[in-house]
């Protein structure tokens, strides 16, 4: 049985180690990945969620005008694109049915109303369709955000510190930055690294700037791939370079979200460095990020701004969560 566990887990780490690969993956660190922001005290855990206040969450709420809600999340189901073998499919199955549940009600518990229910079960990685990344989902150097050594804050039954449950509810202002727009394309192509020109000029088409304390959402168009193509659009896209997530943390941002599986272009602009804008943005910087955002209407309506409403579910040490965003016009 041990060998039979010790050959499973060699094939699920090189397979894992081939995935990585494909994603753009080579070597040691690299890059530059920037300066520390860890400017809200040594036990902080919020990270850039310290942005939003009372007065930006009544300011942004004061903003909705039309009372519109637009849905910005997938729905979580079986097919959903996953990055194999490193994420595990999305699964669910009924354990309970109304047939058996009634029969069981009326013989244990002398039920005589006829009711029966169903339960279901599910097994899947909390990054799943449209989803948040806690601050402890990524490290550098064996070091979560704030400089936390990983010994401190990791355990078998998940992370003891920078989980999602330590992260706010967000409401906040929401920017949406149409790259494919201003790019005049239905749809960036895959490995397209967006560049802090691109977000530049996106905006200035659009008239407008990043307000501090804002959510921004950028639609690539890649979006379109999600239902139509999953794996192929798992495994590839277009996204943010390093460069243009600097950018963007210097706007003082709160969360940074896109119709992509990984937010930043895979595969990575240097071959050697893997997924560095996760490492700028959530151990560096303490900015959420979310992915696989449903942008499309937004971006059909040209609702540049709009309020962001969103609420991780509170998973004790996960590293993530599924994620229902709402935003209201």
């Amino acid at each position: 049985m041990r060998k039979k566990l010790q050959r499973t887990t060699s094939i699920i780490r090189r397979g894992a180690s081939a995935a990585v690969l494909s994603l753009g993956c080579a070597g040691a660190l690299a890059v530059d990945l920037g300066s520390n922001n860890w400017s809200w005290g040594k036990e902080d855990t919020l990270g850039a969620g310290n942005l939003m206040t009372a007065e930006t969450i009544k300011a942004a709420l004061e903003a909705v005008e039309k009372g519109e809600v637009i849905e910005l999340s997938h729905d979580v189901a079986m097919g959903a694109p996953h990055i194999s073998p490193i994420q595990t499919p999305y699964v669910m199955t009924m354990s309970r049915t109304a047939k058996n549940m009634e029969k069981f009600l009326s013989q244990n518990m002398g039920a005589t109303n006829d009711i029966g229910f169903y339960l279901e079960r599910i097994e899947m990685t909390t990054h799943v369709s449209t989803h948040i990344d806690a601050l402890g989902h990524v490290t550098i150097a064996s070091e979560f955000y704030n400089g936390i050594p990983i010994e401190d804050g990791e355990s078998d039954s998940g992370l003891t510190i920078n989980g999602i449950e330590k992260s706010p509810p967000f409401i906040a202002r929401g920017i949406l930055i149409d790259v494919a727009a201003y790019k005049g394309v239905e749809s960036l192509e895959a490995g397209y690294p967006i560049t802090p020109a691109d977000l530049q000029g996106a905006l200035k088409k659009q008239g407008m700037k990043i307000p501090a304390g804002s959510i921004v959402f950028i639609h690539t168009g890649w979006g379109k791939n999600f239902t139509a193509q999953p794996q192929h659009y798992a495994h590839t896209g277009p996204g943010i370079g390093l460069a243009a997530s600097k950018w963007l943390a210097s706007q003082k941002v709160v969360a940074i979200g896109a119709d992509n599986m990984a937010l930043e272009v895979v595969p990575g602009e240097d071959p050697k460095a893997v997924f560095p804008v996760h490492q700028h943005l959530l151990v560096k910087q303490g900015i959420y990020i979310i992915e696989n955002a449903k942008t499309d209407e937004l971006a059909a309506k040209k609702l540049y701004q709009t309020t962001t409403v969103m609420l991780p579910t509170k998973f004790r040490g996960a590293t993530g969560t599924p994620l229902r965003i709402i935003a209201l016009h």
